[in-house]
């Protein structure tokens, strides 16, 4: 999955970093009615996020994809991620800003105008039933410093006492591996992640635009 994902994505210019601004109170989330545009952006987002998921190991149960379209004074409209976490594990809180930079960098390799219309990330606690703190500890909690983690000694290895080989026997060849479920979603999202390009170069070849990566070259003047 991730060679085909280099595949896809190789070759293309830096992406430009996505912008941030913090979302207005007209943000509002997408809804049946918005144009075909921001439904391939919404589908790119949830195939993007899956895939980051799956590629470390994280269960894609844990996180869901909301998008919103918001109206920024100074960006115009434009669209927010909101990531909603549907179960706790202090592993992912932990690691949750890393989990959101990787898919902003995914989205901006996969779509280098991203930052044209994605205004940014906001996160939804959505872990009823799957926290354990469920109250504020005591002021004092804050103020003392992290404790570092010690470090735990090697175990010492045990001689063991040494045993005569046995007789080989004839190598049988291994059955042809079964494709596991989550294969075949992966293979799934990889091809939604082809046709939604299609769709976006198609998009960019009717409004007269040349997609990235494909602009006619100029003669280098003398």
């Amino acid at each position: 999955m991730n060679n085909l994902m280099r595949m896809l994505f190789g070759g293309r210019a830096p992406a430009q970093p996505v912008q941030r601004a913090a979302p207005t109170s007209r943000a509002m989330p997408l809804s049946q009615d918005d144009s075909s545009e921001n439904a391939t952006r919404t589908q790119l987002v949830q195939v993007l996020l899956r895939d980051v998921l799956r590629r470390h190991g994280i269960p894609l149960s844990w996180v869901e994809s909301q998008m919103l379209v918001v109206a920024s004074r100074s960006r115009g409209t434009g669209m927010y991620v909101r990531l909603i976490m549907k179960h706790w594990d202090d592993r992912l809180i932990t690691h949750a800003f890393a989990l959101q930079n990787t898919l902003l960098a995914d989205i901006a390799r996969f779509e280098p105008r991203a930052f044209d219309w994605l205004h940014g990330v906001s996160w939804q606690l959505d872990v009823d039933g799957s926290c354990p703190h469920t109250s504020l500890p005591h002021k004092a909690y804050w103020q003392d410093p992290e404790q570092p983690e010690t470090p735990t000694a090697a175990p010492v290895p045990v001689a063991t006492p040494q045993t005569p080989p046995t007789p080989a026997t004839p190598a049988v060849p291994p059955a042809p591996p079964a494709v596991s479920v989550s294969e075949q979603e992966a293979l799934q999202d990889l091809q939604r992640l082809f046709m939604i390009r299609d769709q976006e170069i198609g998009r960019q070849a009717a409004d007269g635009k040349p997609p990235v990566g494909y602009e006619k070259t100029k003669p280098t003047p003398l």
